[in-house]
């Protein structure tokens, strides 16, 4: 025989629900009403940041250290960026400063050399800004920086864009180089240069844009494109722990003897 003691939930006292609740995307974070304004908005936060809007942002810095710790793990980053944008200066100085070794070969013409020359210009400004960025980035974890930059979004955009630069002007010396180089190759004399030259950057661009497909740079481009928002992942998991509640509250206590 077995005997089952059946608890009703009734009986017991009801447990509280802690949800914690965050604060919502500040209203001067969101989009400008105004359709031209609006459009601006998000081609200046797809361009900076890869995403059609603010959201992905506050998610990070409505944390009480989100904003700080996002400015350390930046300025960690900048610190290695320096170190690649000085290798990239000093090859591109090595090119401007060196003769061909073959004349079938000659980075020294008018086109590579003007490419390499725009280069090494931006390498330098970009040891600069990353120079600046790193004097300055002390004060921009400060809380009252946040505070100042959440009351505007044009405002918030232009410390986005600062901490961008540095990144953009790398990017461009690197670009530049690579042009410097391709061209070299494709304006050669020499037919196996060329065709060395066409395989070399015909496998570099299918590695490039095969790792770009499963990136989320894809899905963000292609989301900005079709006017599709960015998905969050975990949006079911603020009601997880109601729902966990709602089931630990919800069966009956059964105890059985033989």
């Amino acid at each position: 025989m077995s005997e089952s003691i059946s608890c009703p939930l009734s009986s017991h006292k009801p447990e509280k629900l802690h949800t914690k609740r965050y604060k919502s995307l500040p209203v001067h974070w969101q989009p400008p009403p105004s359709l031209f304004p609006r459009l601006v908005f998000h081609m200046i936060c797809f361009l900076l940041t890869f995403h059609s809007n603010l959201d992905f942002m506050w998610e990070v810095f409505k944390d009480p250290k989100g904003w700080k710790n996002f400015h350390i793990q930046y300025l960690a980053q900048l610190n290695q960026l320096s170190t690649v944008q000085g290798l990239v200066l000093t090859t591109v100085a090595v090119f401007i400063t060196t003769s061909p070794p073959l004349q079938e070969i000659n980075y020294s013409a008018d086109g590579p050399y003007l490419l390499l020359s725009e280069s090494l210009v931006f390498s330098l400004f970009g040891l600069l800004f990353q120079l600046y960025t790193s004097v300055v980035g002390q004060s921009y974890q400060k809380k009252k920086t946040f505070k100042a930059l959440k009351r505007n979004r044009w405002l918030f955009l232009c410390h986005i864009m600062i901490l961008s630069i540095p990144i953009y002007l790398f990017g461009i010396s690197l670009l530049l180089l690579i042009f410097a180089i391709s061209i070299t190759g494709f304006l050669s004399s020499s037919t196996s240069a060329q065709g060395f030259t066409g395989a070399t950057f015909a496998l570099l661009f299918a590695c490039l844009f095969i790792s770009i497909l499963p990136s989320p740079f894809y899905s963000r481009l292609h989301g900005f494109l079709w006017g599709k928002r960015d998905w969050d992942d975990d949006d079911s998991d603020n009601d997880s722990d109601v729902d966990i509640l709602h089931e630990k509250g919800a069966g009956t206590i059964s105890t059985g003897n033989p």
